[in-house]
């Protein structure tokens, strides 16, 4: 009965699986990333603007008229940018209410906001704000909800994004401050993150064509020889080319500003591992896992209301698959009752070598005998082994 039922259920999801819905998810996430793209040219257009005002800061002889020029083209490039980042946000709310037409408040669980979830909940959504420096709205939102959030909880947070913003503007030096106070933890869990911060300085001397300042900051790069041979190698080499300028040569990728996007994210990452914290942001994991699901779960929903199945048990009666960046421990389903291994239904080892799990020998078991159902070899349960994952 168990393997007919879910045979059943399993040729109804491939032959049903709601092929449009998944459609409209891809249409969603490929105008998502031109808003993020529009957003991102809109950033470096002031990352820009802002090198050119501490430009004249540090060299007030400047040729003020051609300084003025180069603002004047960086701001209308801004505003261009600024029009282009609104269209692809209108665009994109065009296109969820087009796509999205499914009715999924059938999928709501009330219990999730309720009692102490909800401040489970309330904190999640803090942090998630926190880590990316709205630190604003989360002032707003603790007065809205009435959520206590401690201090101790937030001055990490308020640290991080200070750095963050400062790299943004292009300024290392607190990162290599903050990197030097950490030394020790960050070498422990084998990052290199402060390697990247003087591989980011040494290319920005390199771009700006000064000769002995990047020979002289080559030594402090020697220390990382053992462990990023490969990469001080093409640093070495792109010095042949700082006269002509590193952007025509075949160096030309040093010097490309996503370099810059990536260590503001590889330092979230690195700050947020040694505060205890998970690399991505819980609350993102989640809602990206529920998009992916949210396809098969209505696939599946009609099949489980006709049945009357639906709300009898807290699990599906199909894998619904995630994809890797969901998956965080490892994971085992008996082959028997297709059902994953828990703590109370552990896995167990039948002296054959075959593996399943221990509500299955239960079944399986006639009179202290167990025949393997995938081999001829008998064996009693008690000879059986659990499995540790």
């Amino acid at each position: 009965g168990i393997n007919a039922e879910y045979g059943y259920f399993q040729h109804y999801y491939i032959t049903n699986n709601l092929s449009y819905s998944m459609d409209a998810v891809t249409v969603l996430r490929k105008e998502f990333g031109k808003v993020e793209t529009k957003h991102s040219e809109l950033q470096e257009g002031v990352a820009n603007v802002d090198e050119l005002i501490a430009a004249i800061d540090e060299n007030p002889d400047l040729d003020c008229g051609r300084f003025l020029s180069q603002v004047k083209t960086e701001l209308t490039n801004i505003s261009a940018s600024h029009k282009d980042w609104h269209g692809s946000i209108s665009r994109f709310g065009k296109v969820i209410d087009k796509q999205l037409t499914e009715n999924v408040a059938f999928f709501a669980n009330k219990d999730l906001i309720s009692g102490r979830n909800s401040q489970l909940l309330n904190q999640l959504i803090c942090e998630h704000f926190l880590r990316q420096g709205n630190l604003e709205l989360v002032e707003k939102f603790v007065t809205e909800s009435g959520h206590d959030l401690e201090e101790c909880k937030k001055r990490p947070f308020v640290d991080l994004n200070a750095i963050v913003g400062s790299l943004r503007k292009r300024d290392l030096q607190p990162a290599l401050m903050w990197c030097e106070a950490n030394r020790h933890a960050l070498m422990k869990r084998g990052s290199s993150l402060e390697f990247m911060l003087h591989r980011l300085n040494f290319i920005t001397l390199l771009k700006d064509r000064n000769t002995e300042a990047a020979l002289k900051y080559a030594q402090i790069l020697g220390q990382y020889v053992n462990t990023h041979r490969k990469q001080l190698q093409r640093l070495m080499g792109s010095l042949l080319y700082i006269s002509t300028g590193i952007e025509n040569s075949a160096y030309c990728d040093l010097v490309d500003p996503q370099h810059w996007h990536d260590i503001c994210d590889m330092f979230t990452k690195e700050a947020c591992s040694l505060m205890g914290l998970s690399k991505e942001s819980p609350l993102s994991i989640t809602v990206d896992a529920g998009c992916k699901a949210l396809p098969a779960l209505n696939s599946i929903r009609q099949v489980m209301e006709a049945k009357q199945l639906w709300g009898l048990k807290d699990e599906l009666p199909c894998e619904v698959d995630l994809g890797p960046s969901c998956q965080f421990h490892s994971l085992f389903a008996c082959p028997i009752l297709r059902a994953q291994c828990t703590k109370s239904n552990p896995p167990m080892r039948l002296e054959c070598g075959h593996v399943i799990s221990n509500d299955a020998l239960k079944r399986l078991a006639i009179s202290n005998k167990v025949k393997c159902p995938y081999c001829p070899q008998e064996t009693s349960p008690s000879e059986a082994k659990q499995i540790y994952f």
